[in-house]
């Protein structure tokens, strides 16, 4: 049966026979809920790298020593924000496929107006990207880096009560403009070139750093992938893992060790000897918590089970969680 996307053709090795191939469908948007398209753009080009790294400390810190030297304060806070509030570039700073926020955040979402001290957390906003509701905690790093900015510049967060955008320019020939994406990604990898940094840095790297950084700093935390996936709304841990370079890492590893395989018994002198596969698992203590904190909630949670089936399926889904851990 023919429709649109197939097309009859006949082939001269075949005479009088006929096949039917299907023509290639155009490619169709991703669609929200409400079943309209999503209006998001890609900023990667052809044959630049895709892969967006994590920052370090020390390169963090080369950052903003950048920006202040230089005084680009407008990028200082840019950083500094999107580094503690694990925002994307687009909920922050708008534009025009942002039907949410076009001008991005305004000062409001920061202050209070009838009170006109900072909020707790940012006013509640709707990400761009996911349809989620998202209201980051406003921590003392950003109440800081934004009375610092205010102090350098001389910005009046209370002009129209509140409702000017924050990451406007307040110098140049686009003074009193939005800062765009370009211009913010070009000053980040100038300050990140004048670091000495080889790796991809760009705009989404300061909300991945949010995740690694704080899967370091808290060792003990049992919740710590749970947390970490409520805030970037993701909707697996696994998602969740990948995001923030822990799978890059574990698959990184795949790689030396293969090297290090190839160094000692095809370029060196020791001999392999075959064995067969066992099941030893090698994972980070960080891990283990996880798997035990699971194997823990799924006892808890079938204590009063007597379905066999239930039980068996419980293990086999800690047996595929270990699995997916293994380096």
């Amino acid at each position: 049966m023919k429709n649109q996307n197939t097309v009859t053709v006949t082939s001269p090795l075949f005479p009088g026979q006929f096949f039917v191939t299907e023509m290639p469908a155009e490619k169709k948007p991703k669609l929200k809920k409400d079943g309209t398209p999503k209006r998001t753009h890609c900023n990667k080009k052809k044959g630049e790298k895709s892969e967006v790294y994590t920052i370090t400390p020390e390169d963090m810190r080369k950052i903003v020593n950048y920006f202040v030297e230089n005084q680009k304060w407008l990028y200082y806070l840019i950083f500094i924000v999107s580094c503690n509030m694990a925002r994307r570039i687009s909920d922050m700073i708008g534009g025009d496929a942002n039907e949410y926020l076009p001008d991005g955040l305004l000062w409001e979402h920061f202050y209070n107006p009838s009170t006109g001290k900072f909020r707790h957390d940012l006013l509640e906003i709707t990400e761009m990207k996911t349809d989620k509701l998202a209201n980051p905690r406003i921590n003392k790093t950003v109440r800081a880096a934004i009375e610092r900015y205010i102090t350098e510049t001389g910005v009046n967060p209370a002009d129209n009560n509140y409702r000017n955008p924050v990451f406007l320019q307040t110098t140049g020939n686009y003074r009193g403009r939005v800062v765009s994406y370009n211009a913010y990604r070009k000053g980040l990898k100038a300050a990140a070139e004048s670091a000495g940094i080889s790796e991809n840095i760009c705009a989404h790297s300061p909300r991945k750093t949010f995740g690694m950084i704080n899967r370091m700093i808290h060792p003990g935390d049992y919740d710590s992938m749970e947390l970490l996936q409520t805030i970037y709304n993701h909707s697996s841990t696994k998602i969740t893992k990948r995001y923030i370079g822990l799978t890059k890492k574990q698959i990184d590893a795949y790689f030396d060790d293969f090297g290090d395989f190839f160094s000692d018994y095809v370029l060196g002198d020791k001999t392999y000897t075959e064995m067969a596969e066992t099941p030893v698992v090698h994972m980070d203590i960080n891990d283990l918590r996880d798997v035990i904190k699971a194997a823990y909630k799924a006892g808890a949670d079938n204590a009063g089970t007597t379905d066999p089936a239930v039980h068996i399926e419980a293990i086999n889904d800690i047996l595929s969680m270990i699995e997916s851990l293994k380096k």
